[in-house]
C-alpha cells in the first residue's frame, strides 16, 4: 500500500492498488456524474475538476509511479509542483546527502539565541556541522536563564538525532524524481537505492521506478551515526582531558614521582637533640644544593630582581636575612634547591644567600656597581 497525499485515489474513489481498467471505469462514472452540464450542483464544476485532475496523474503509469513515491513523504500541504521541480540542493557536493538535525543555543549577556534547523549535507560537512554545534552549545548555552534546560534538551537531541531519516527520505526521493525528469539516471539511481535503504521496508512503487531506469548502482556505504555522535562529546572530553592534567599537575611531586601527594618546600632545618637538656634546631643547610659552578665570566648566570627581596642565609622564611636587595639588582646564580622552590646567589659583596626563585628574572636588571664580586 502506498500514501495519497493530494487524496487522487480517495477523488476516483479507487483503492491504491487498482489497475488501469479499474481507475477508467470510476473516471467514466464520476465524470458522467459531476460533468457540469449534466449536473446542476453548485460543486459540480469544481468536483469534476478534482476528478480531472486525478485522473490525469493516475491514468499515466509515469505520472501514476512518481505520484505513488512523492506520496510517501509529502502531503497534500507541502507537495511539490512536478511541472516546475527544482533540485533540493545540499551543503556538500556528494549525492549522498541526508537532512542533518542541528539543536544550537548560544546566550551572552541578557540575550540569548536558539536555533533549530534542518541542513542537507554530505557525510563529511555534516561532521564538521555537527561538531561545530556541539562547540558552541558546550561553550556558549549555558550562560542564560532559559538557555540552560534547552542547552541541556539540544544536546541530548543532537545525539540521539543526528539525522533525521524521515527528511532524508524525503530529500533522496525527490531528488531522484527530478534527477530521473532531467535524463541524469545515475544520480536518479543512486538516490533511489539510498532510498530505499533508509525506507528499511520494499516498496513497489519504487522497486519499478528504479528497475525503469538503465543504469546500476554499487550498494552505497552506509553513514557511521556514531561518529556524528560522538561530536558531541569532543568539547567535555577534552576539558576532562585538561582537568585531569592540571589535578595531575597540581597532585604529584614531580622530583619523588609521587603522585598522590602535595608538593611541599623541602624541610632544611635539623633537630639537634641534648637528651634531659632539651632540643634546639641548627640552621644548617642540611638538603642538597644543585650547585650552578661559578664562572664570573659567564653572563647567562646573571639574573636580576622582578621585585624586592629579602636574601635570606638558607632556603626558607625562617633563616635569618642576610641583606635586603631593590627591586632590579643583578646577581649571580650559584644553584638552586631541588624543589625549584628557592635559588641560591651571590649577591655584589661577594657573600652567598637564598631567594626564591620565581622572583627571578633572567639577565641584568639595574647597572651593576664597580668591583661587584659577580663579574669579573
Amino acid at each position: 500500500m502506498t500514501a495519497d497525499a493530494l487524496g487522487y485515489y480517495n477523488i476516483l474513489q479507487v483503492t491504491e492498488d487498482a489497475d488501469a481498467e479499474q481507475i477508467k471505469l470510476s473516471y467514466r462514472e464520476l465524470a458522467k456524474k459531476w460533468h457540469p452540464d449534466y449536473n446542476q450542483d453548485n460543486r459540480a464544476t469544481d468536483v469534476f475538476q478534482e476528478i480531472s485532475a486525478a485522473y490525469e496523474v493516475l491514468s499515466n503509469p509515469q505520472k501514476r509511479l512518481e505520484y505513488d513515491i512523492l506520496s510517501l513523504v509529502y502531503d497534500k500541504k507541502n507537495y511539490p509542483d512536478l511541472t516546475a521541480m527544482q533540485l533540493i540542493k545540499s551543503t556538500g557536493k556528494e549525492i549522498d546527502v541526508r537532512a542533518v538535525e542541528i539543536h544550537e543555543n548560544m546566550a551572552w549577556g541578557i540575550s540569548y539565541k536558539k536555533t533549530a534547523k534542518i541542513v542537507v549535507s554530505d557525510y563529511d560537512t555534516a561532521l564538521k556541522l555537527h561538531a561545530k554545534t556541539a562547540a558552541v552549545n558546550w561553550i556558549f548555552g549555558w550562560w542564560h536563564p532559559q538557555t540552560f534546560i534547552t542547552n541541556i534538551k539540544s544536546l541530548i537531541k543532537n545525539f540521539k538525532t543526528p539525522v533525521s531519516s524521515k527528511e532524508s527520505l524525503k530529500v533522496l526521493l525527490h531528488n531522484m524524481i527530478f534527477y530521473a525528469k532531467e535524463g541524469q539516471n545515475e544520480k536518479a539511481v543512486k538516490c533511489g537505492i539510498l532510498a530505499k535503504n533508509l525506507l528499511g521496508r520494499n516498496n513497489k512503487s519504487l522497486e519499478r521506478f528504479l528497475s525503469a531506469l538503465p543504469y546500476q548502482a554499487p550498494a552505497p556505504q552506509k553513514w557511521n551515526l556514531s561518529l556524528l555522535r560522538l561530536c558531541q562529546l569532543i568539547v567535555p572530553f577534552f576539558l576532562g582531558i585538561i582537568a585531569a592534567i592540571v589535578l595531575l599537575k597540581n597532585s604529584m611531586d614531580l622530583n619523588n614521582w609521587n603522585f598522590f601527594s602535595k608538593k611541599k618546600e623541602i624541610d632544611y632545618y635539623q633537630k639537634v637533640d641534648f637528651g634531659t637538656r632539651g632540643q634546639s634546631v641548627d640552621d644548617v643547610v642540611v638538603g642538597k644544593i644543585l650547585s650552578i659552578p661559578i664562572d664570573k665570566s659567564d653572563s647567562s648566570k646573571l639574573y636580576h630582581l622582578t621585585e624586592e627581596a629579602k636574601v635570606m642565609y638558607g632556603p626558607s622564611d625562617d633563616f635569618d636575612v642576610i641583606k635586603i636587595l631593590k627591586e632590579g639588582t643583578t646577581i649571580r646564580l650559584t644553584g638552586m634547591t631541588p624543589d625549584n622552590i628557592w635559588a641560591r646567589i651571590m649577591i655584589d659583596n661577594g657573600e652567598i644567600g637564598f631567594v626564591r626563585l620565581n622572583i627571578l628574572k633572567q639577565g641584568t636588571g639595574k647597572e651593576i656597581p664597580f668591583g661587584s664580586a659577580i663579574v669579573e
